[in-house]
C-alpha cells in the first residue's frame, strides 16, 4: 500500500496548487458570490479523493473481472465494496460542499439544504454518485458470480457519469459531442488509473494489465482530443486559465504515454510507480478544469437551437441531406466499432465461417452508424418524424442484421475450450475469456429478458411507454440520455429477434419454429396500432401540459414541447409532422417485419430438411 503514497500525494498536492492559482476568477463569469476558502478549496479536493476511491472501486473489480483468471475474490470484492463507501461519503460531501459553491457558502442543515441539493443540478449529480456508489458497495459485496461482478462494474461506471451530466460539458456549442467524449474520458481514466494502483497493490501479469492500461489510454487520448476540442474551440483560447489546465495535462499525458510504452517493454515495477503518480496528476488537473469557465461557455451569441442541440440546423431535411450532412454520435460510434473490431478479430480466429453472416454483421454496425451519426441522426433531434424513423433503424433494422451475425456462435468457436487449450499447450487467456463468455450467457438477467414473452411485451410494448406517456417530453429535453434511450430500443430489438430469427441459440430452452412464428406474427399489429393512435391524436405528443400561477394566484395551463423551442423557421406544422411520424412507424415497422417472417419461414424449412435427412440417416444405420 506504501507504493500508492507518491501518486497519492502528487494528486492532492497538484489539485491544491491548481486550485490555488485559480482563485476565485469563475464565481464573477459564472455570476456567484464567493463562498470563501474554505468552500474553494474544499470542493476539488473532495472532487479528487471521490476520484480516487472511484479509481480503487473499478481497479478493483477490473483487476477480478479481467486481469485474473477466475471470479473475483472475496478479498477483492472486499475492498471494493469499502472503496465504494468511502466513494459514496465523498461523494455525499461533496455534494454539500457544492451547494455551499453555488449559494455562496455553507447552507444551515435543513430544509433550505435540502431544496438546495434537488433544484441545481450539480448537486443532483453528485447525488446520484452517491446513491451508485452505495448500490455498488451492497451489490459488490455479495456478488459471487463472475456475471454479477461484471454487473456492479458497469453500475459503477454509470455512477461515474452523475457530476459529468451535470457539469460544464453539457451546455454550450457542441455539447452532443463534448458530453459523450468527457464521459468516455472520465471512465477510460479512471480504470486505467485503478489498473494501475491494483497491478501496484497485487501484481499479476504484466501482459494483461499492459493490455488493459493500452486500451484505456487509447480511449483516454481520443476522448480527451475530441473534449477539448469542443470545450476550446479556438487556439487563441488556450491562453485562458481553462485552456492552460488543458495543455498541462496534454503535456502529463504524454509523458505518462511515453512512461506506458516503456513499462510493458521492460516489465518495471518503479515505472509502474512513476506511471500511476503520473496519472494521479493528469487527474488532479482534471478536477481543477471544473473550477475554470470553459470558453466555449464564455457569453456570445447562439441560436436557440444552438442552445438546445449543440449545432445548428438552418435547411429544412431532404434526402441529400438526410444522406450527406453527417454529425458524429460518439456513443454509437464507439459501439460500432467495438462491435466490428472485436467481430474481425474473432473471425481470423475462424476457418470456414459463412460470408453472408459476416457481411450481416458489419451491414449491421455500418447501418447503426448511418442512423445515429448521418443526416438522419442529426434531424432527428429537430424533427419527431425523423426521430422516429431513426427508431424503427435502431429497433428493427439493425437487430435484425446483428442477430443474423451469429456473434456467439462465433465466438465459441473462436476461443478455445479447456480442452483445446490443453491439447495445443496455449496459454489460459482464451480459456478464461470463454468461461467468462459462458457465464455471461448463462446470468439470469439474460434468461429473464431472453423469455419469448418477456422480450416481445418489451420490444412491442417500448414505444407506446416512451411516446404516448409524458417520459418522451420529460427526457427529450435532457439531450444526454437520449442515446440511452436509442440504446434501450437497439437492445429490445437485439433481444427480441434473438429469440425469433437468432442464429445463436439463446439461454434457456428453445422456441419451436412455430411457437417463433406465432410470437412474431402477434407483434406485427402493435406497429400499426401505434402508428394509427400518433394519426389519430388531435394533439402533438411532444406537448407537456404545465401548469403556471396567473396574476390572480389561480392555476393558468399552457402547452409547450421541445420542437417549438427549437424555433426552427422551416420546422413543420407538430401535428403534420407527426403524422408523417405515424405513417413511417407504420411502414418501417412492418415491412421489415415481413422480411423477418421470410427469414423464419427459410430457417423453418432448413430446420425440417435437417431433420429429415437426420432421420433418414438413423434409419440407414439401423437396417
Amino acid at each position: 500500500m506504501r507504493r500508492l503514497l507518491p501518486a497519492l500525494a502528487a494528486g492532492l498536492v497538484t489539485v491544491l496548487v491548481a486550485a490555488l492559482l485559480l482563485g476565485r476568477s469563475a464565481y464573477p463569469v459564472l455570476g456567484l458570490a464567493d463562498p470563501g476558502e474554505l468552500v474553494q478549496l474544499g470542493v476539488p479536493l473532495l472532487r479528487a479523493l471521490a476520484a480516487g476511491a472511484a479509481a480503487v472501486v473499478l481497479g478493483a473489480l477490473v483487476h477480478g473481472l479481467v486481469v485474473v483468471p477466475g471470479t473475483p475474490s472475496a478479498t477483492v470484492r472486499g475492498v471494493a465494496s469499502g472503496a465504494a463507501w468511502a466513494w459514496a461519503v465523498l461523494a455525499f460531501g461533496t455534494a454539500v460542499f457544492t451547494v455551499a459553491d453555488v449559494s455562496g457558502g455553507f447552507v444551515a442543515p435543513g430544509p433550505d439544504l435540502v431544496v438546495g441539493m434537488v433544484v441545481r443540478a450539480a448537486p443532483v449529480g453528485w447525488l446520484a454518485c452517491a446513491v451508485g456508489a452505495a448500490v455498488v458497495a451492497v451489490w459488490v459485496r455479495e456478488a459471487r458470480t463472475w456475471s454479477s461482478s461484471l454487473g456492479a462494474g458497469v453500475l459503477a461506471c454509470v455512477s461515474l457519469l452523475g457530476p459529468v451530466m451535470t457539469g460544464h460539458a453539457i451546455d454550450g456549442v457542441g455539447k452532443d459531442l463534448g458530453t459523450p467524449a468527457v464521459a468516455l474520458h472520465v471512465i477510460a481514466a479512471t480504470v486505467w488509473l485503478g489498473t494501475i494502483g491494483a497491478q501496484l497493490v497485487a501484481p499479476v501479469s504484466p501482459a494483461r494489465s499492459g493490455a488493459v492500461s493500452t486500451v484505456c489510454a487509447v480511449v483516454t487520448i481520443a476522448s480527451g482530443v475530441l473534449a477539448s476540442a469542443v470545450l476550446v474551440p479556438s487556439w487563441g483560447e488556450l491562453a485562458t486559465a481553462y485552456g492552460v489546465l488543458v495543455l498541462a495535462a496534454a503535456a502529463v499525458t504524454v509523458v505518462v504515454l511515453g512512461v506506458l510504452v516503456r513499462r510493458r517493454l521492460t516489465g518495471s515495477t518503479a515505472l509502474v510507480v512513476t506511471e500511476l503518480a503520473l496519472l494521479a496528476v493528469v487527474t488532479a488537473l482534471s478536477v481543477a478544469m471544473t473550477r475554470a469557465v470553459p470558453p466555449v461557455q464564455a457569453p456570445f451569441h447562439t441560436t436557440p437551437t444552438e442552445a438546445m442541440l449543440g449545432f445548428r440546423i438552418p435547411d429544412p431535411p431532404t434526402v441529400g441531406r438526410l444522406l450527406t450532412e453527417w454529425r458524429l454520435d460518439v456513443w454509437f460510434a464507439a459501439l460500432a466499432v467495438v462491435l466490428v473490431v472485436v467481430y474481425a478479430r474473432w473471425l481470423r480466429r475462424v476457418e470456414g465461417w459463412p460470408l453472408g453472416r459476416s457481411v450481416s454483421w458489419f451491414a449491421g454496425c455500418a447501418l447503426l452508424v448511418v442512423a445515429t451519426s448521418s443526416g438522419i441522426g442529426r434531424y432527428a433531434d429537430a424533427l419527431y418524424s425523423v426521430h422516429v424513423a431513426e427508431h424503427m433503424l435502431i429497433s428493427i433494422v439493425v437487430p435484425v442484421l446483428l442477430v443474423l451475425g451469429a456473434p456467439i456462435t462465433l465466438a465459441r468457436r473462436a476461443l478455445p475450450d479447456e480442452g483445446d487449450t490443453q491439447r495445443s499447450g496455449a496459454g489460459p487467456s482464451g480459456t478464461d475469456a470463454r468461461d467468462r463468455l459462458e457465464a455471461a450467457l448463462d446470468a439470469p438477467l439474460l434468461r429473464l429478458l431472453t423469455h419469448p414473452a418477456v422480450a416481445a411485451v418489451v420490444m412491442v410494448g417500448s414505444p407506446f411507454a416512451f411516446y404516448l406517456t409524458p417520459l418522451f417530453s420529460l427526457l427529450q429535453p435532457l439531450g444526454w440520455l437520449m442515446p440511452a434511450i436509442s440504446l434501450w430500443f437497439l437492445t429490445a430489438g437485439v433481444l427480441f429477434f434473438w429469440v425469433i430469427i437468432g442464429v445463436d441459440p439463446v439461454p434457456g430452452r428453445e422456441l419451436p419454429h412455430v411457437a417463433r412464428l406465432a410470437v412474431l406474427i402477434a407483434s406485427m399489429p402493435f406497429h400499426a396500432l401505434f402508428g394509427a393512435i400518433l394519426l389519430a391524436a388531435d394533439t402533438p405528443v411532444a406537448q407537456t401540459p404545465s401548469t403556471l400561477a396567473a396574476d390572480g394566484g389561480g392555476g393558468q395551463v399552457f402547452v409547450t414541447d421541445f420542437y417549438s423551442r427549437l424555433r426552427l423557421p422551416w420546422a413543420p406544422d407538430l401535428l403534420a409532422d407527426q403524422h408523417v411520424a405515424a405513417l413511417l412507424s407504420w411502414g418501417m415497422g412492418d415491412l421489415p417485419l415481413v422480411g423477418v417472417l421470410v427469414i423464419l419461414l427459410v430457417q423453418w424449412h432448413r430446420a425440417s430438411v435437417a431433420e429429415d435427412a437426420a432421420a433418414r440417416d438413423l434409419l440407414a444405420a439401423r437396417r
